[in-house]
């Protein structure tokens, strides 16, 4: 009785959160920003205060996912986020949350996000005035946009799986974060991110949540130097190696639970 109680619990406040989630980005768009825009003297300042609040705004959020019972969060190593040099944070991408957690860590992070999301009704505007990078953009712009925000110290946070994981499926990782990470160059910040028991992984319902609370983990690990890869070799040679290995690294990570 009381394992149903709890479910139930835990299914209405799981709704409850993914709907303010929604308005309050809606919220954010209609109020906040607009007066950000108005008391910030230029476009940078804009954008900087812009994220900063979808950070705070993040945290928030996970902190009600927590006092609610709906899952547990854990971060280990978290001190390593503290570089104030400009990266790319590169993780697996298990469920919906992830980008979500990520940013609640992460102050001044830029993001590459998927192009839907630019055409939300809800989150569309959040997208917009913190200036995140679509992910269906022109390559070259795209590329300056990574390399600008590096170079201001900003932090790139990048899945490059390019969408959820699939349960059971192998990892399998796209170019893109290896070719911007050669060609900016920058350092690369992996984070192993697990969620047990699987729950809103790719495929799966808002609605589809398991049968206890979801326990997050999060392991911030040692930093790769992008300079230890580059060295006289050609670019294309350089970017296969550091996909490979990334991929095979979190393959292990994620295997190993």
């Amino acid at each position: 009785m009381l394992n149903k109680l709890n479910y139930f619990q835990r299914l209405v406040f799981t709704g409850l959160a993914f709907a303010s989630f929604s308005l309050g980005g809606l919220l954010l768009t209609l109020t906040v920003f607009p007066a950000i825009s108005i008391f910030s003297k230029t476009e940078e300042k804009r954008i900087n205060r812009t994220r900063r609040m979808v950070h705070f705004c993040f945290r928030f959020f996970v902190f009600m996912l927590r006092i609610t019972g709906i899952l547990n969060c854990d971060v280990y190593d978290r001190e390593r986020l503290k570089d104030d040099k400009g990266r790319l944070i590169v993780a697996n991408h298990p469920t919906l949350l992830d980008v979500v957690f990520l940013i609640s860590m992460l102050p001044k992070a830029q993001c590459i996000v998927k192009h839907e999301l630019w055409d939300s009704k809800y989150l569309g505007g959040v997208m917009r005035a913190a200036g995140y990078i679509r992910n269906d953009g022109n390559p070259e712009a795209l590329f300056e946009q990574c390399k600008q925000a590096i170079e201001q110290g900003h932090d790139i946070v990048i899945f490059p799986e390019g969408t959820r994981s699939v349960p059971g499926k192998d990892l399998k990782f796209q170019r893109g974060f290896a070719n911007i990470a050669a060609l900016v160059p920058c350092d690369i910040q992996p984070i192993t991110i697990s969620c047990l028991p699987p729950s809103l992984a790719k495929g799966q319902k808002w609605y589809e949540i398991p049968p206890k609370k979801m326990q997050f983990n999060f392991w911030v690990e040692e930093q790769l130097d992008i300079q230890a890869y580059i060295g006289h070799q050609p670019r294309s040679k350089v970017v296969r190696k550091l996909t490979r290995d990334l991929e095979q690294h979190f393959s292990g990570k994620v295997s190993h639970g």
